[in-house]
């Protein structure tokens, strides 16, 4: 297993892609959200690799996490929560 670098990696994340289009066509959604987040990952560690090319494993392992805690959804829409970025404004007292 070699290691995927420059166009290598490239091509294997195109085929990735075409894997995670082909499994949500088929409505095998969490295959596709399991590929989805391999290509995330992938695409993480090139970039963190890019940047600092004697970077040691555990900055690229803290890379991925920081990647993955980044991404969220928007608690706007569910119950109990405020939609937007709504502020109140408290009473003055008199």
């Amino acid at each position: 297993d070699k290691p995927l670098v420059g166009a290598n990696l490239q091509a294997h994340l195109e085929g990735l892609r075409d894997q995670m289009r082909k499994a949500a066509e088929d409505l095998e959604f969490e295959e596709a959200a399991r590929l989805r987040d391999e290509i995330n990952r992938l695409e993480t560690v090139d970039l963190t690799v890019a940047d600092d090319p004697l970077a040691r494993q555990s900055q690229v392992e803290l890379a991925v996490e920081d990647s993955r805690s980044a991404q969220g959804r928007s608690s706007a829409g569910k119950a109990g929560q405020r939609g937007g970025n709504v502020r109140r404004r408290k009473r003055k007292s008199r």
